[in-house]
């Protein structure tokens, strides 16, 4: 009974309803997996910088990467390729830790265009919808102007309306949505950078202090 109403709802908005019922389902799509995607992409970076830092400085660093082998999260990628290149030029290093997070961000990212496509059409999905109905409904109007119900046109008129209502209704979750994952994003990846400096200190730290005034 539920879903038949809001079937009935959807098949008064005319043609444009189906574009429209896309799209919201791609926008759902993205909102639930972007959702799940960092509810999952946590790790403890100071927690585990200093658990690292301290197997470094023992110059253990096969240990270090068997204990980065079970955690998740931008930080322990870092780790990871800072300590596999460990024995390389700082400069070397600095420029691996931005391909890994650069490719962190791409996977942050990923989707979110689609999010902010469905946020831009909808409206505009839901006009076009509209001016077609207005258009069917005056034509109606205009064919037999003495026999033409007045209820007839005005309800083919609020039908129409029901896709701009939809186009409204999709749009403004998705955008809603887009600026979180977004500023999501921005804060993490300021995030990563601050964790860049720390490892490169862990880094330079078990090179000893020569590599880190080259560094510096």
């Amino acid at each position: 009974m539920f879903f038949s109403k809001i079937w009935s709802f959807f098949a008064l908005g005319g043609p444009m309803t189906i574009p429209l019922l896309i799209s919201s389902i791609f926008g759902l799509a993205v909102i639930i997996e972007k959702a799940i995607f960092f509810m999952t992409y946590k790790d403890s970076s100071f927690r585990l910088i200093k658990k690292i830092e301290l197997l470094v400085e023992q110059n253990d660093i096969l240990t270090a990467l068997n204990e980065l082998k079970g955690e998740k999260g931008p930080n322990a990628k870092l780790l990871a390729a800072a300590l596999t290149h460990h024995s390389e030029d700082p400069e070397r290093i600095r420029e691996v830790l931005q391909a890994v997070g650069e490719d962190e961000i791409k996977k942050m990212e990923k989707h979110l265009p689609i999010l902010d496509l469905v946020s831009m059409i909808s409206p505009l999905l839901g006009l076009l919808g509209t001016v077609l109905g207005i258009i069917t409904s005056f034509n109606i109007l205009g064919a037999s102007i003495s026999s033409t119900d007045p209820s007839q046109v005005s309800g083919g008129i609020a039908a129409a309306l029901i896709s701009t209502a939809l186009g409204l209704i999709i749009a403004i979750p998705c955008a809603i949505f887009y600026s979180y994952f977004t500023n999501l994003v921005s804060s993490k990846a300021h995030e990563m950078n601050l964790s860049m400096i720390d490892i490169m200190d862990v880094i330079s730290n078990s090179r000893g202090e020569d590599d880190v005034q080259k560094y510096s």
